[in-house]
C-alpha cells in the first residue's frame, strides 16, 4: 500500500464518518504566539478547544504538516541515526469538539486499523492513564482482552495543553511487529529494546478536565476528541520495512541523492546516515519555504538555516560539494505536490531559496573564519588568562551568530597550536537552550492567563444577554459611524459596570464599526460618545477617545480608550465614530500595497512574495523575497508601474468565493495569513479584463485607485537574506514629501552659491576638491609620523649583531604602526622591533622581525600573545608580523618592558 494511499483511506473513513475534512494549516502556527512551529494536529483547533472560537463543524479530520525542532519535541540530534525520528512529518488526526467522546474514538480507531489497514488484533496493545477505569471498561466493550489493556503513569498516558488548562487521559494503541511467540506487554513503551518490536501507532487524547492554577481537575461542560497518528511510522508499518526511511515517502528522495553523489548501491548502504539527514531535512526545508519560511539569524529563519546547512554539511561528507539540496527539494515537490498543492505553485521560489542558501554557505563559511581571525588578532576569542585556549563562550558565538561550526573552529585552532574549551562550548549551548526554553514557557502562560479571562467575560456577556450568541457585531467596511451600544468595561482587565475621567479602559460593544489590526493594516482610532436626554445634540454626555482596537477571542472586540470626559456606564447607547481621515489615508495605502506587490511582480518576476508589511495613516511597508537590491532602473519601472495604475483611476471591488476557488483564480494569498473556507478577494482593474491586482485581503480600501493621488518610493533596502524592504508614501503625505524636498533643495542650492538646476555639478566638484585635501591631509600625517619614527629609530640598539628596538610612538592608527615596522625593517635588513601605542584610549602592539632570524626561530605570534596578556588582551600574525591589543593603557610600559627582555633573549638564541 503506498502512502498516498494510506493518507487518502485515513481522510475518505473518516469523511464517510461525518467528519470535515479541514486542509492542513500552515506550519507557521499563526495567531498562536506560544509556538514556533506547528507541532500538533490540534493546534489549528486550539481556540476551538478553549471556547474561544466556534466552527460549524463539531468533527473533523486533518492531515497535518508538523516540525517538531524545537523545545520538549527536539528530535534534531536524533534525525538520521534512528529509524523513526524526523524533522517534519505527516500527523493524521481526527477531532470531536464537544460531539463524540471515549467509546466512539474507540471504535473508529479499531474499526480503521483492523478493517481499512488491515492490521490484526494480535498484534495490538492498549495503554491507559492508570487511573482511567472508564477507558480500561470501554475497550473491554469493545473486544480487547484485559491482558492486552496497560496502565502507565502521567508522563506516558496523560496529555496537557500547559500548566493550567484543557487536559485530559490519552490511550496509546501500540503495534507489535516481533516474533508472535514473543509477543508480550514487556516490549510496550520499553525505550530499551534496540529491535523496538512495539510501535506506538496512535494516541487518542481525551480532553475532559481543566487543570486550575493549585493543580485541581474539573469537569468540561464540552468534551472533546484529539488524535494523532504519524504517517511515516503508519506506512513502514504497512509496508512491512525496517525503517521509516525505507518506504515509499523517501526512496524517490534517497534514488535523487544517490544519481547525484554518482553512488553504487552499496556505496548508498554505507552512508545510510547523510541519506537520511539529506532526505529528512530536504522535506522539512521544502515545506517551510513552501508556507513562507526564509532562512534567517534567529527564531523559523534560524531554524531553517540550520536544517539545511547540517544537510549541506552532510552532503559534503559525500562528496557533494557543489549545490545540490535544491535537486533534492524538486524530488520533495514532486513526490508530495499532488497532496500539498502549495509545493509545485511555489516551485520556483523554493528551489530558487535554497540553491542561493546553498550558496551562501560558503561565504558564510569565509565570513566566519574572517571573525575568528578577527577574534584572536584583538584577543577576544581567548579564555581569560590563558592565550593558548579559544573559550567556549567564543566558539558559541562563532556558532551560534555566525554559523561557523564548532569542529571547524577546533581545527583552525589545532593548525595554530591552540585548544579549544569544548566543555565551555557546551556549557554555553546549554545555557542558551535553557533560556529559550524558559522564554518559551513563560510567554504561553502569560498568553493563556490573557486568553482565559477573555473567554470568561465574553461567556458573561453572552449568558447575560448583553451579546448574541455569535458574540460582537464587526463591520469594519460599510460605514464608519454607527448607533450601538455599550455592553461591557474592563479597568486592568476585571469587568466593571461604571469608569470616570481619566481612566484608561477596554470597552466591549454589541456593534462596531473600528477595523481590527490585521494583514498588516494598522487598528483604527476614534470616538465612543453618548448623549443625555438632557444634553443638546452638540454635548455629550461622555466621550472615550480610542487609542487601539483589539481581538483577543472569536467574537470579542474590545476598544483600548482613556475616558476624556463623563462616566460611561454599561447599558448605555453611544455613538461609535470611526476617525475619517485617519482612516481614508490608510485605505489609500492599503490600496497603494497591492498596487505596489503588482508592479514589483511584473518587474521583478513572480518569485517576488510578501513577507510582511505595515499599512499606516502616514507610511507603507513592504517586505518581499528578492535576492538582490534594485537597480535604479528597475525602481523607476516599479514607480512608473504604480503611479501609472493610480492616474488611470482603476475600481477596485470586493468579492467573496471559497478558498480554493480564489486560488485557481489566480488570486495573492500572504504566507503569514490564516484564512478561512470562504476568502474576501481584493481585485483591482476593469471588469472583464485581467485585474492589475487580485489578492486576498480583510483590509479596508478605496473604490478607485486614483483617490491614491501618487506614490512614492521613500526607500529600499536588505531586511534580512532574501528580503527586501521597501517604504511608501501616499496622498497627502507623498505631497508633503515632495514639498518638503522642493525646499531642501532650494535651501542646498543657495548653500553652495548655485541653483537647483547646477547642484549636481557644483556638488561634484566639491567632493572632488575635498577628496583632494584628504589625501594630502593623509600623506602629511604620514610625513609627519615618519619624522618622529626617525628620531626614536635612533634608539635602537644592536644585539648580536641584529638590531632591536623597543619604543612606545604617537600614531593615529594600528596601520601607521605596522608602516613603522616595515620602514625599519627596511633601512636594517637583520632587525626585530616591538612598537606600542596608545590608539583612542586603547593599547596596541606591534611585534616583528626580518625573515632571517624568523628563519632562527624567532616568532612574532608567540612574542604578541605573551606580551598583549599583560595589558589584558591578545593577538596573533605570522612570525614576521604580529599584532595585538587590550584595555588597560597604563599597563603599556610594563608590556614593552617584557617584550625588550623576550627579544633580547630570543635574539641572543638566534645568533648561538
Amino acid at each position: 500500500m503506498l502512502s498516498k494511499q494510506v493518507r487518502q483511506i485515513f481522510v475518505d473513513y473518516f469523511v464517510r464518518q461525518g467528519h470535515r475534512h479541514v486542509p492542513s494549516s500552515s506550519l507557521i502556527p499563526y495567531g498562536d504566539n506560544t509556538l514556533l512551529f506547528t507541532n500538533a494536529g490540534m493546534n489549528q483547533f486550539k481556540n476551538v478547544f478553549l471556547g474561544l472560537e466556534q466552527r460549524d463543524y463539531t468533527r473533523a479530520v486533518t492531515v497535518q504538516k508538523v516540525m517538531r525542532v524545537s523545545g520538549k519535541h527536539n528530535d534534531l540530534e536524533n534525525i538520521g541515526y534512528t529509524r523513526r525520528h524526523h524533522t517534519f512529518f505527516e500527523m493524521l488526526g481526527n477531532f470531536s469538539f464537544g460531539d463524540y467522546f471515549k467509546e466512539e474514538a474507540m471504535a473508529f480507531a479499531l474499526e480503521l486499523l483492523e478493517k481499512e489497514y488491515g492490521f490484526p488484533r494480535e498484534r495490538m496493545w492498549f495503554t491507559i492513564y492508570e487511573d482511567d477505569d472508564e477507558s480500561f471498561e470501554l475497550w473491554k466493550k469493545h473486544g480487547i482482552s484485559p491482558s492486552r489493556i496497560l496502565r502507565f503513569g502521567e508522563k506516558d498516558n496523560f496529555w496537557a495543553m500547559g500548566p493550567t488548562g484543557p487536559c485530559g487521559p490519552n490511550s496509546e494503541i501500540h503495534i507489535y511487529t516481533g516474533d508472535l511467540r514473543d509477543n508480550d506487554a514487556k516490549w510496550v513503551n520499553n525505550d530499551n529494546d534496540p529491535e523496538e518490536r512495539t510501535s506506538e501507532v496512535w494516541n487518542l487524547v481525551f480532553m475532559q478536565f481543566n487543570r486550575e492554577e493549585d493543580g485541581t481537575l474539573t469537569p468540561l461542560p464540552r468534551k472533546g476528541v484529539d488524535t494523532g497518528m504519524g504517517l511515516e511510522r503508519l506506512v513502514r508499518l504497512l509496508q512491512g520495512v525496517e525503517s521509516n526511511f525505507d518506504t515509499d515517502l523517501f526512496t524517490d528522495l534517497f534514488d535523487r541523492v544517490q544519481a547525484l553523489a554518482g553512488h553504487t548501491d552499496a556505496q548508498r548502504r554505507e552512508h545510510v546516515v547523510p541519506y537520511r539527514v539529506i532526505a529528512d531535512h530536504a522535506r522539512a526545508a521544502t515545506f517551510l519555504i513552501g508556507d513562507g519560511v526564509l532562512p534567517g539569524p534567529e527564531g523559523r529563519g534560524y531554524v531553517l538555516r540550520m536544517i539545511m546547512r547540517r544537510a549541506m554539511r552532510f552532503g559534503r561528507k559525500i562528496g557533494l560539494n557543489e549545490p545540490f539540496l535544491y535537486a533534492v527539494a524538486e524530488a520533495v515537490i514532486d513526490k508530495m505536490g499532488d497532496y500539498y498543492t502549495e509545493l509545485p505553485q511555489h516551485r520556483e521560489h523554493i528551489v530558487h531559496t535554497i540553491y542561493r542558501e546553498e550558496e551562501h554557505f560558503a561565504r558564510t563559511l569565509d565570513a566566519g573564519l574572517e571573525r575568528l581571525n578577527a577574534m584572536l588578532a584583538d584577543g577576544s576569542a581567548f579564555r581569560a588568562g590563558d592565550p593558548n585556549t579559544i573559550a567556549g563562550e567564543a566558539a558559541f558565538k562563532l556558532y551560534d551568530t555566525y554559523g561557523l561550526p564548532f569542529e571547524i573552529v577546533r581545527d583552525e585552532a589545532r593548525e595554530r597550536g591552540l585548544h579549544v574549551d569544548e566543555a565551555g562550548f557546551n556549557a554555553a549551548r546549554e545555557r542558551a537552550k535553557v533560556l529559550a526554553r524558559a522564554a518559551s514557557q513563560s510567554k504561553f502562560e502569560g498568553d493563556y492567563a490573557r486568553l482565559a479571562a477573555y473567554r470568561d467575560v465574553l461567556a458573561a456577556l453572552k449568558s447575560e444577554g448583553l451579546l448574541p450568541e455569535e458574540g460582537v457585531r464587526h463591520d469594519p467596511y460599510t460605514a464608519l459611524h454607527l448607533e450601538t451600544q455599550l455592553v461591557g468595561l474592563l479597568r486592568d482587565g476585571e469587568r466593571t459596570s461604571r469608569v470616570v475621567k481619566g481612566e484608561t479602559v477596554e470597552v466591549i460593544l454589541r456593534e462596531t464599526p473600528f477595523y481590527v489590526e490585521s494583514g498588516g493594516q494598522v487598528s483604527d482610532t476614534g470616538l465612543i460618545c453618548a448623549r443625555t436626554q438632557a444634553a443638546t445634540d452638540a454635548e455629550a454626555a461622555w466621550c472615550i477617545a480610542v487609542k487601539d482596537v483589539r481581538k483577543p477571542a472569536a467574537g470579542l472586540v474590545v476598544h483600548v480608550g482613556v475616558v476624556e470626559w463623563g462616566e460611561p456606564v454599561v447599558g448605555d447607547r453611544c455613538v461609535a465614530q470611526v476617525d475619517e481621515a485617519r482612516r481614508h489615508a490608510i485605505m489609500r495605502n492599503h490600496t497603494a500595497t497591492h498596487l505596489l506587490q503588482a508592479a514589483l511582480r511584473a518587474v521583478l518576476g513572480t518569485h517576488v512574495q510578501q513577507q510582511g508589511s505595515l499599512v499606516a495613516p502616514d507610511r507603507l511597508r513592504f517586505d518581499f523575497s528578492h535576492d538582490s537590491a534594485l537597480t535604479p532602473d528597475e525602481m523607476r519601472q516599479v514607480s512608473d508601474l504604480l503611479n501609472d495604475a493610480i492616474l488611470r483611476d482603476l475600481p477596485v471591488s470586493v468579492s467573496y468565493m471559497p478558498y480554493e476557488a480564489a486560488i485557481r483564480a489566480g488570486a495573492l494569498a500572504f504566507f503569514t495569513e490564516k484564512y478561512g473556507d470562504v476568502v474576501r478577494v481584493v481585485s483591482i482593474g476593469q471588469a472583464g479584463r485581467q485585474p492589475f491586482s487580485m489578492e486576498l485581503c480583510g483590509g479596508t480600501h478605496v473604490a478607485r485607485t486614483g483617490e491614491i493621488g501618487a506614490a512614492i518610493i521613500m526607500s529600499e533596502s536588505a531586511l534580512s537574506a532574501g528580503v527586501r524592504r521597501i517604504e511608501v508614501v501616499t496622498g497627502h503625505s507623498a505631497l508633503a514629501f515632495v514639498q518638503h524636498q522642493m525646499r531642501v533643495l532650494a535651501e542646498t542650492a543657495r548653500a553652495m552659491n548655485t541653483n537647483p538646476e547646477r547642484l549636481v555639478e557644483q556638488a561634484q566638484r566639491v567632493m572632488q576638491q575635498l577628496g583632494e585635501t584628504q589625501r594630502a591631509l593623509q600623506q602629511a600625517r604620514r610625513e609627519l609620523a615618519r619624522l618622529r619614527f626617525t628620531e626614536v629609530a635612533q634608539r635602537a640598539q644592536r644585539v648580536d649583531g641584529a638590531m632591536m628596538l623597543v619604543a612606545q610612538v604617537e600614531v593615529e592608527s594600528l596601520e601607521l604602526l605596522r608602516e613603522m615596522s616595515d620602514w625599519f625593517r627596511a633601512q636594517h635588513p637583520t632587525s626585530a622591533l616591538a612598537l606600542g601605542a596608545v590608539i583612542d584610549g586603547k593599547p596596541a602592539l606591534v611585534v616583528a622581525c626580518s625573515q632571517d632570524l624568523a628563519n632562527k626561530g624567532l616568532d612574532a605570534t608567540r612574542l604578541i600573545r605573551e606580551i598583549a596578556t599583560i595589558v589584558g588582551g591578545g593577538g596573533g600574525g605570522k612570525a614576521t608580523l604580529a599584532q595585538g591589543s587590550g584595555r588597560d593603557a597604563s599597563r603599556l610600559p610594563d608590556a614593552l618592558n617584557k617584550a625588550r627582555q623576550l627579544l633580547h633573549a630570543a635574539l641572543s638564541r638566534a645568533s648561538a
